[in-house]
């Protein structure tokens, strides 16, 4: 039986990043990664200024970058703007390849794909029928992880997302909108990138079913006139439900540990720093990630702003006209793209 010292399910930005971690290190790691190909994923892929900072991203691989968002209220429209550009879309399928370039130089990381696990136990896994023993177990598997659902893990807190690719270049801004009729506390968005755009919608699936949020973006879509003849259309879900991040020899992290923003959705920054805290404590078991902590502190403010906007039911859209007319106000801009950007 072949052995690792440390297994990774799944190569995601999380996956890659741990990976990179853990490159040139005493151990032994295999990468598994159930797809033929590493980093395309049904994603808006749109990205902050923390995730550009900690990633120092080529500006070759960025699609667009925007130092103004446009939030639309019903009808209402306000323009977030700042000195810097803190807003940014990138493919996800260039993200992962760009990641994964960073570990072909290190001897001691083996990369599978089409590698599916079959079943896990506390010392080993089975891929593809092949029996592999681990030391550590690194869960980076999205949403839907096997590790999770090994570890025994039930998410009560996970959103879904719809969206359509579309392939033109028609839309140039970046657009939140906030129809509390159509999404509840939740947004739709359109997020350009090089050759297409993608235009979507989430919410929490026990605040607004997932049948009437699709009815509801469909009348979004036909009354901002949005083409979608030629579109491709996706659903996919956010785990949101942070339940610890280490168990024993296994660890979960980005979708799979919920580090995912209940309120934005937003999760490749929190994949990265996960993943790469978690390969620091798997090197060095004293090690004590205030990264970590901080990105849990500002989940939880997330988690109240989001409970928050539940809450106020009928109220909610007199309470975004409000938040947006807050952004124009200096301080409260400032406030918020610290939170979110």
């Amino acid at each position: 039986m072949e052995f690792f010292d440390v297994i990774i399910v799944g190569a995601g930005p999380a996956g890659l990043k741990c990976a990179e971690t853990l490159g040139n290190s005493k151990y032994k790691v295999l990468l598994l990664e159930k797809n033929p190909e590493i980093g395309p994923k049904v994603c808006a892929g749109g990205l902050t200024g923390k995730d550009i900072e900690y990633l120092n991203l080529p500006k070759k691989l960025i699609d667009f970058h925007y130092n103004e968002i446009k939030f639309h209220v019903n009808n209402y429209k306000f323009n977030l703007k700042n000195k810097n550009n803190f807003a940014f879309t990138i493919d996800r399928k260039n993200l992962g390849q760009w990641q994964l370039k960073k570990l072909k130089k290190f001897k001691n990381i083996k990369i599978e794909t089409n590698a599916k696990v079959s079943k896990i136990e506390k010392d080993f896994i089975i891929v593809n029928n092949k029996k592999i023993s681990y030391k550590f177990l690194v869960g980076s598997d999205g949403s839907s992880s096997t590790v999770k659902k090994y570890i025994g893990i039930k998410s009560k807190k996970v959103g879904i997302a719809i969206q359509y690719i579309i392939p033109t270049k028609k839309y140039k801004e970046f657009e939140i909108f906030l129809n509390s009729k159509l999404f509840s506390a939740w947004y739709a968005w359109i997020f350009p990138h090089k050759d297409y755009v993608s235009i979507g919608c989430g919410c929490n699936p026990k605040i607004l079913s997932s049948i009437d949020l699709i009815n509801n973006f469909k009348k979004w879509i036909k009354n901002n006139q949005i083409d979608i003849s030629n579109a491709k259309y996706e659903a996919f879900m956010i785990d949101f439900d942070y339940q610890g991040y280490q168990f024993g020899n296994i660890f979960l992290v980005g979708d799979a540990g919920g580090f995912v923003s209940g309120l934005t959705g937003e999760g490749i920054y929190q994949a990265l720093v996960s993943g790469e805290e978690i390969g620091k404590i798997i090197l060095d078991k004293n090690y004590q990630s205030k990264k970590i902590d901080k990105l849990l502190e500002i989940k939880r403010k997330h988690n109240k702003i989001m409970d928050f906007l539940i809450k106020c039911g009928k109220f909610r859209t007199i309470i975004f006209y409000i938040g947006v007319l807050l952004l124009k106000i200096p301080y409260f801009k400032k406030k918020v793209l610290d939170l979110l950007a």
